[in-house]
């Protein structure tokens, strides 16, 4: 029998920020955002990590740390989470992690795929696998960032949903370049099928323009703050708060 390494899971603080549907206004989910208790800032620590053991027991404690709280708070809509592209749960970690929370928690995950640190082919096949059983979705982090610098990215991963980082989004209705910038990337997405997910909304502004070029969901200031969110007064038995659109 192949021998199976105990897995310890370090205990990694997370908030969450809302995520809206633009067309019906109601929640499409939340992306778990990495707090250090000790205040690093999320950048640093993780580079910190990847410097003291690579990544592949980052990956595993996000996994396990966002789910776990998005569960015990019976959170409505999806799980947005940051993995590394480069990584991948193995089939000893996967099945805990499904034995732990059920596909009903399982199939509300997006897989959020990092810009760095490097594209790991066989680590997205393996992803893929794990997300057809248990009916994950996928999303491209900062498109434009990293290893997602042009469109090759798009046609390889085929994601359910696009990003654009708030960098792109932040005062982009300043000048009339930054505007055709934007609304060109949205189109070039809405060209592929993606659903397009404009991060970093700070302004009714740029809220408004962004649903004017076609965006689908929003994130940032404007729609919500990052926190935890009030768990629910009330919940039936055998509610799973799969609220999505």
């Amino acid at each position: 029998m192949p021998v199976v390494k105990p897995m310890y899971i370090y205990p990694i603080p997370y908030v969450f920020q809302e995520i809206r549907n633009v067309k019906t206004k109601s929640i499409f989910g939340y992306e778990a955002l990495l707090r250090p208790e000790d205040g690093t800032n999320p950048k640093d620590y993780i580079n910190m990590r990847m410097m003291m053991g690579g990544t592949h027991q980052l990956e595993l404690d996000t996994f396990f740390n966002a789910i776990k709280m998005f569960s015990e708070l019976k959170m409505p809509g999806n799980l947005i989470i940051n993995s590394f592209p480069n990584e991948c749960l193995d089939v000893h970690e996967a099945k805990i992690l499904a034995d732990t929370y059920g596909k009903d928690i399982l199939s509300r995950v997006v897989l959020d795929i990092l810009e760095y640190p490097f594209l790991g082919r066989e680590a997205w096949y393996e992803k893929e696998r794990l997300m057809l059983r248990y009916d994950m979705k996928s999303a491209l982090n900062a498109f434009g960032d990293g290893i997602f610098r042009d469109f090759s990215s798009v046609m390889f991963y085929h994601p359910d949903i696009v990003t654009i980082p708030g960098h792109v989004i932040h005062n982009f209705t300043d000048t009339p370049e930054r505007i055709e910038y934007v609304k060109g990337l949205i189109q070039m997405m809405k060209e592929q099928d993606a659903t397009v997910l404009a991060q970093g909304v700070e302004t009714v502004i740029e809220y408004q323009m962004l649903c004017d070029f076609g965006i689908d969901l929003a994130q940032g200031y404007y729609i919500g703050m990052p926190g935890i969110p009030d768990p629910p007064d009330f919940i039936e038995d055998g509610d799973t708060r799969k609220f999505t659109d």
